[in-house]
């Protein structure tokens, strides 16, 4: 037998630590492949790597008009995810959120691009105002993002898009709802017949307006109401109402539908006491009705006035409300007192909203893919006790008129009473009696302020 020389020793020893070498590769290589947590689906099902964090963007105007509401409800989506977070978030990993000032439709256009192009977020929440909701959505359609409308009230937000989910009312069902309340409770007020009534549609021809009135016209064909002056207005431009106010007046009609901001329902209001012209019931559908600031400059003039709303968690009585609900509420409440935010019906539409999709949808989705989240939104079952609005979550599937929209945001009828909204009809969720029907004579009221110069 031949002695082993170095060489040959040298390669055998060099061939043995490259098969070990390989073998440990295989070894690793097998480890990363039968790892069976390494791609299993998150318990939630959406993706929880914390380098794969959700991220919403909230979309509100923070400067310009109609920032002050707007605000609110920014303020209660920020709570809510405040919450949530504190909750443990989604499977330990918080949801961040990014905000961006869209103060009219351009400006929205330009931040839903900001948001899902820049700040990459998966989400959009919004936005406070129907005009810039109504540019918005077909832009985060276009990019493939789910839209979160927690707080605009434009019918069209629900009918065609197909990546929204719309927490609050349709502006249809708040027209709608306003000829059923004429039709039924105010003339029983009144003491006049249905048939006998005579109803006056005054509105603003933005399409918050329009749509609410295109409702109550149509459920005025169906209605036994007369409809004896059909008119609208630029509200940006609107000085003077005297020609509509005079027409009112000549018609006698008994019930006014009037859908405003708040500057438009004031002057409107101003002008009727300067001409002393008498309106029996007046009818507000959100907008600037539903604002304190409308209320605070007519005084004692604005108790009886009417508005059909939403519910929220002032206007109710909360002691109906389930214990988890009532619980929520307060958490809201001591946070927004700890942030230093006033809570207002903004507030409370835009909170509730966001908590139902971080709890109810976001964790049962597949993904943060438009499709994903509307699937998971098709189970949501939120009774109108457990939430702090006093109304319930309900999505429209696919197939539905208007797809995402929330099928138990009923509207009620609230009234101005010492400078507080209440719910008065229907009655059976009525909180206090109506007063003023019809309205008191100008003389017996106080004088409607003028507005402060900017």
């Amino acid at each position: 037998m031949r002695p082993i020389t170095r060489h040959a020793l040298l390669l055998v020893l060099l061939g043995l630590f490259a098969f070990a070498l390989v073998a440990c590769e295989a070894d690793d290589a097998a480890e990363e492949v039968d790892d069976p947590d390494d791609d299993a689906p998150a318990e939630n099902g959406v993706d929880d790597d914390t380098d794969d964090q959700v991220r919403i963007g909230a979309m509100f105007p923070q400067s310009g008009d109609l920032a002050f509401e707007a605000t609110e409800a920014l303020q209660g989506v920020e709570v809510a995810v405040e919450l949530f977070n504190e909750d443990g978030g989604l499977d330990g990993t918080p949801v961040e959120l990014v905000d961006a000032d869209a103060p009219d439709p351009e400006a929205g256009t330009s931040a839903v691009r900001q948001l899902v192009e820049e700040d990459e977020v998966d989400v959009i929440v919004g936005t406070y105002a129907s005009a810039i909701a109504s540019a918005a959505v077909p832009a985060a359609q276009r990019l493939d993002t789910l839209y979160l409308e927690t707080t605009a009230f434009a019918a069209g937000i629900t009918e065609g898009p197909d990546n929204v989910l719309r927490t609050t009312i349709s502006s249809r069902a708040l027209g709608a709802y306003a000829v059923e309340f004429i039709g039924s409770g105010l003339a029983d007020e009144l003491g006049v017949d249905a048939d006998e009534m005579r109803v006056a549609m005054v509105y603003s021809d933005d399409e918050f307006g329009t749509s609410i009135a295109e409702a109550a016209l149509d459920a005025l064909e169906d209605s036994p109401v007369e409809l004896v002056l059909d008119e609208s207005y630029d509200a940006a431009t609107v000085s003077d109402f005297s020609s509509t106010l005079l027409r009112i007046d000549e018609e006698d009609a008994d019930a006014l539908i009037h859908v405003s901001q708040i500057s438009d329902g004031i002057l409107f209001w101003r002008q009727a006491q300067e001409l002393d012209i008498e309106i029996p019931a007046a009818i507000g559908a959100g907008g600037g009705y539903g604002q304190s600031d409308f209320a605070e400059p007519l005084g004692d003039a604005s108790d009886g006035i009417f508005n059909v709303v939403p519910p929220t968690s002032g206007s109710i009585d909360t002691d109906a409300l389930s214990q988890d609900a009532q619980d929520l509420l307060g958490r809201m409440q001591d946070r927004l007192e700890e942030e230093g935010y006033a809570q207002g019906v903004y507030t409370d539409w835009g909170f509730m909203g966001t908590w139902v999709f971080l709890n109810e949808v976001l964790p049962n989705a597949e993904s943060t893919s438009t499709e994903d989240l509307l699937a998971a939104a098709q189970e949501v079952d939120v009774a109108a006790e457990d939430s702090i609005t006093g109304f319930g979550f309900e999505f429209a599937g696919p197939d539905h008129e208007t797809p995402g929209q929330n099928l138990r945001a009923d509207p009620v009828v609230q009234q101005w009473q010492d400078l507080d909204l209440s719910v008065v009809f229907p009655e059976e969720l009525a909180v206090a009696d109506t007063i003023n029907v019809p309205l008191p004579p100008w003389a017996e009221r106080d004088e409607i302020e003028e507005p402060e110069d900017d």
